[in-house]
């Protein structure tokens, strides 16, 4: 969730400081929690079918408050569920108490678990460290009752724990044992210079290493209905916020929020500003859910592959953000000329070799003309239009934040 982090977000932006990461040297095979088509998870409350029909159409197929009497309408629209209760997962400043929680967990799982649309159970929105002891207990009850079932936790930004941040991630990942990393970050510095700090691809490369480290999935929640100061959505920074995920291997998105409105669970404030999410506070689709719909378009044509790729490499070329990496001899790429990108080495489960570039410029379109390592490969592109791979050819152009995916034959 986001209201507690945003508040302290200033002060932090003066004080911290940037430090980098070491390089991640080893290779992981993320075990999703589902998934057969790439999941599209609307961060919200849902109680009415009209929504769901709506986010449906938009390509939602995964919302994150569901009670569980709604699973069946749920079901009637091919979206699936993590359970909410009020019991479980309490208000937004609370304590997690899993002695309250777990009696409750097993009430639900006793009587829910075999739904068609359930996905998960909603623990808790950005746990502090402290609480982590407490909601291991029940990460561990729902693994052991309810095997294959998400014990959903959203971690915080990094920002908000400074040079803690990589400490409180593997506290999460050895206290907790969770079965994947989900975490929010709505800072806007996309595009910075050379060596210059940025809490955007600092969050990306940190939840990405603890990923690769404990052999995890990780998922992003990104900004989709802005609020106090945060910038209208707009093709160029939904399309940088999914196509960074991704480069990094993200195989999950939350979008905060589908609705412009605040939660009407949690005990949650109104923020007053909420707009231009796809939905407008009388329930009215928006631009946003135009670029939202064909945004989730794209990343299903090109998911069913994603899904089965791991990470193995993320590099810059143009400006390097500090604590990220330029290319190295190994890199799957020697070059991207013409323009600032960002390139995700990846490796198939049939043992291919796949790239994906995507343009960091919020302002300009740039040609792709990938320069090999091994030149004796040929690409093949994964197209998110059609869904098909088709022959790549050097006339291609990257729109603002766009992203492309590559297979090297």
């Amino acid at each position: 969730m986001k209201f507690y982090w945003n508040i302290v977000t200033v002060a932090f932006l003066l004080l911290l400081s940037q430090s980098g990461l070491a390089q991640v040297g080893h290779l992981t095979t993320p075990s999703s929690v589902t998934d057969s088509v790439f999941p599209l998870m609307a961060w919200d409350y849902v109680n009415t079918e009209k929504v769901l029909d709506d986010m449906q159409q938009c390509g939602i197929n995964l919302v994150a408050f569901v009670e569980p009497d709604f699973l069946d309408a749920c079901h009637k629209y091919g979206i699936r569920g993590v359970i909410y209760d009020e019991e479980l997962s309490g208000v937004i400043f609370s304590s997690y108490n899993s002695s309250t929680a777990n009696p409750v967990i097993e009430r639900l799982i006793a009587t829910y678990n075999d739904h068609p649309a359930l996905y998960g159970y909603h623990l808790k929105d950005e746990p502090h460290t402290e609480e982590l002891p407490e909601l291991a207990k029940s990460i561990e009850l729902v693994k052991k009752l309810a095997p294959g079932k998400w014990p959903y936790v959203n971690l915080f930004p990094t920002q908000i724990f400074g040079e803690n941040y990589e400490s409180h991630l593997d506290q999460f990942g050895t206290i907790c044992k969770p079965t994947a990393y989900s975490y929010d970050n709505y800072v806007e510095d996309y595009v910075v210079g050379d060596g210059q700090p940025s809490f955007f691809w600092k969050n990306l490369e940190q939840v990405r290493s603890a990923s690769l480290k404990y052999e995890l999935p990780f998922w992003n929640c990104i900004l989709t209905a802005p609020h106090w100061d945060y910038s209208l959505v707009t093709d160029a920074n939904l399309r940088i916020r999914i196509f960074a995920s991704l480069v990094y291997g993200a195989k999950g998105l939350a979008y905060y929020k589908f609705i412009s409105a605040s939660l009407p669970i949690l005990s949650a404030p109104d923020l007053g500003n909420f707009r231009g999410g796809p939905l407008d506070q009388f329930g009215e689709r928006t631009p946003t859910w135009d670029l939202l719909r064909n945004m989730n378009r794209q990343i299903q044509n090109i998911g069913k592959a994603l899904l089965k790729l791991r990470s193995v490499e993320v590099y810059h070329f143009g400006s390097i953000p500090e604590g990220c990496r330029g290319v190295m001899d190994h890199c799957l790429l020697k070059n991207v000329p013409y323009g600032e990108f960002v390139a995700g080495d990846f490796i198939h489960e049939d043992g291919s070799n796949w790239v994906m570039i995507v343009n960091k410029s919020l302002e300009k379109s740039h040609p792709v003309m990938p320069e090999l390592r091994d030149g004796t490969k040929k690409i093949k592109m994964q197209s998110a239009w059609k869904g098909e791979l088709e022959d790549f050819n050097n006339y291609f152009w990257l729109a603002p934040g766009q992203g492309v995916l590559l297979k090297l034959e």
